[in-house]
C-alpha cells in the first residue's frame, strides 16, 4: 500500500511540475541566412515529423514574431496599437506567450493541438501558434471593419515574421499558416479570449519529413 502511495505521490509531483509556465532560452538574433536568402527560400510546408519543435527554436520564432528589439515590437501594427496576442499549443499544454519575461505563461494543461487542425489533418501532432487581434487596443476605432483590416494586417506581419525565421534559422523547419481548419468553438472554450479578441491565423511549425 505504501508502494502504491509512493508511486502516485511521484506521479502527482511529477505532473504538478509540468504544470509549469516555461522559461524560454534566449532567442538567437544572430546567424543563419540573410533577410534576402531567407525571403528566397521562405515557404509553406504541410508534411511534419510528429512532435514539437525545440525550446530553442521555439524561442527565436516567437521572438521573430511578436517580441522585443531595442524598446520596439519585432512586428509593426496600425496605430501602433500592439494589439497581438500569441497562443502557443504544445503537447503538454496552451501557453500565452509574454515577450517582455521571454517566457510561455501556461493557460490550460493537456495536449489541445487537435483542435487546431481538421481530424486527421496534418497539424494535430505538431507546435501551433494562434495568432490573435485584441479589438480593445482599436477602441479609438468605431467602424468594426477598420477593426477587421488592421487586426489582419497585424496578424499578417507577425505571421511573415515567423515564416522568414523559420526559413533563416535552418534546422529543417517548416511552417505554414492556416485559417478555418480548426475547431473555432472548441478552441475558445479552452482559450480564455475577451468578446474583443479574435484568431485571425494559426501558425503551424514542425521539423520537415
Amino acid at each position: 500500500m505504501k508502494k502504491v502511495f509512493l508511486i502516485l505521490s511521484v506521479c502527482l509531483l511529477f505532473a504538478g511540475l509540468q504544470a509549469q509556465n516555461i522559461k524560454l532560452p534566449q532567442p538567437k538574433k544572430e546567424g543563419g541566412e540573410s533577410v534576402l536568402k531567407a525571403i528566397d527560400l521562405r515557404q509553406s510546408d504541410r508534411s511534419f515529423k510528429d512532435g514539437d519543435i525545440s525550446l530553442e527554436d521555439l524561442s527565436t520564432i516567437l521572438w521573430a514574431g511578436w517580441g522585443e528589439s531595442h524598446g520596439k515590437r519585432t512586428a509593426p501594427t496600425a496605430m501602433n496599437a500592439q494589439d497581438i496576442v500569441l497562443y502557443v499549443f504544445l503537447e503538454s499544454g496552451i501557453y500565452r506567450y509574454d515577450e517582455k519575461a521571454n517566457e510561455l505563461i501556461l493557460v490550460k494543461q493537456g495536449d489541445y493541438r487537435k483542435l487546431t487542425d481538421r481530424e486527421g489533418g496534418f497539424a494535430g501532432k505538431v507546435t501551433n501558434i494562434a495568432i490573435v487581434s485584441d479589438f480593445e487596443k482599436y477602441s479609438r476605432i468605431k467602424e468594426h471593419h477598420t477593426k477587421f483590416v488592421f487586426g489582419s494586417m497585424s496578424a499578417a506581419y507577425v505571421s511573415e515574421n515567423m515564416y522568414l525565421a523559420c526559413a533563416g534559422m535552418g534546422n529543417n523547419l517548416g511552417t505554414v499558416t492556416r485559417y478555418g481548419a480548426h475547431t473555432e468553438k472548441q478552441v475558445k472554450e479552452v482559450l480564455p479570449l475577451s468578446e474583443n479578441e479574435h484568431i485571425f491565423l494559426f501558425q503551424t511549425i514542425g521539423y520537415k519529413k
